[in-house]
């Protein structure tokens, strides 16, 4: 949700941009020292109002200083596409491509073993409270404020039960191996 809230154009927009936002301007950084980003833009250009879809400089119309030239939308996307299955999908890559899915995977998964166990400790400790509770009320010791507090300890109880299986829900899935990459990305 924060990301959106940065991009509110995204909103907005008419066209798809892969890569609104991720790209800069390489005019910037010799003129005022931090690259602005490179946003979606459609023009309409001749005779027969054809459409232009491109990318251009956020700085570009703020302040008219310098005219750096859009780029096409296809040129540009196409060129990283090519890059990414040139770089990142090809054979070498597999190996690291999988070690690094499957460390994010375990930390993920690491995460999750760990709240299981918070929940089980909270858990505990709220039973032991509930018992403590009963055993006073048991010897003869009862006013309105134990009630009150065993009725809101139950209420926690419940809710904690409640995420313990959701948690326990959640399953461990297999590792990735580098032949499903294979298959995924060829």
């Amino acid at each position: 949700m924060d990301n959106n809230k940065r991009q509110s154009g995204a909103y907005k927009a008419k066209e798809v941009y892969l890569l609104s936002g991720l790209i800069v301007c390489g005019k910037c950084p010799k003129k005022i020292g931090t690259p602005y980003s490179m946003m979606g833009n459609i023009k309409f250009s001749g005779s027969n109002k054809l459409k232009y879809v491109t990318y251009r400089c956020g700085n570009r119309d703020r302040t008219k200083e310098w005219n750096n030239p859009e780029i096409r939308r296809e040129y540009i996307e196409s060129y990283i596409i090519s890059q990414l299955q040139e770089k990142t999908f090809n054979e070498e890559a597999i190996p690291l491509l999988a070690k690094q899915l499957n460390d994010y995977h375990n930390s993920k998964q690491s995460n999750v073993k760990g709240k299981r166990e918070r929940l089980a400790k909270s858990l505990e400790g709220i039973e032991r409270q509930i018992t403590n509770i009963v055993n006073a009320i048991a010897s003869g010791t009862f006013n309105i404020a134990l009630s009150s507090k065993i009725w809101e300890l139950k209420q926690q109880k419940l809710q904690l039960g409640q995420k313990l299986l959701e948690a326990k829900g959640v399953t461990e899935k297999a590792a990735i191996t580098e032949d499903t990459l294979r298959q995924l990305l060829f």
